[in-house]
């Protein structure tokens, strides 16, 4: 049986409070990047993005363990980002794995700071597809 690989990482976004967001970010295990010319963004202001803690090889999280309860608590990281974000600002998610090539699967969603997203797949790919012709196979076995 095969593993599945994910790789992570999202967009440079501004946050409502710097201190608030990091101390989430910690809590669910999510890393979070700094531009490395932080003063040298466009509009001064500072900007973080973030991925996975578990290292290159892993997709967002959608439980943690809650060491009080000994239970799992499900994580939703666009969502409870979103309370983060400073007005105006769009996170982008980013996602891809793959399992031994047996296939290949990405994802995006978008947020903003009142919670609205949207979102896309690679599968989507399929649906579009059929405008070109009628003989699409997966890319998969």
């Amino acid at each position: 049986m095969a593993n599945y690989y994910a790789t992570a990482r999202s967009n440079y976004f501004a946050v409502k409070d710097e201190k608030a967001f990091r101390e989430w970010a910690e809590h669910i295990g999510l890393n979070i990047l700094e531009p490395d010319n932080r003063d040298k963004v466009a509009d001064g202001i500072p900007r973080f993005g973030i991925t996975p803690g578990d290292g290159d090889d892993s997709g967002w999280p959608a439980m943690r363990h809650n060491a009080e309860t000994d239970d799992y608590d499900d994580i939703d990281v666009p969502g409870q980002l979103s309370e983060h974000l400073a007005d105006d600002e769009v996170a982008v998610l980013m996602e891809v794995g793959n399992e031994k090539l047996r296939y290949v699967s990405g994802s995006a969603v978008a947020v903003n700071n009142l919670g609205k997203s949207v979102s896309l797949n690679l599968g989507g790919i399929y649906r579009t597809a059929r405008r070109l012709g009628k003989n699409i196979t997966l890319a998969e076995y």
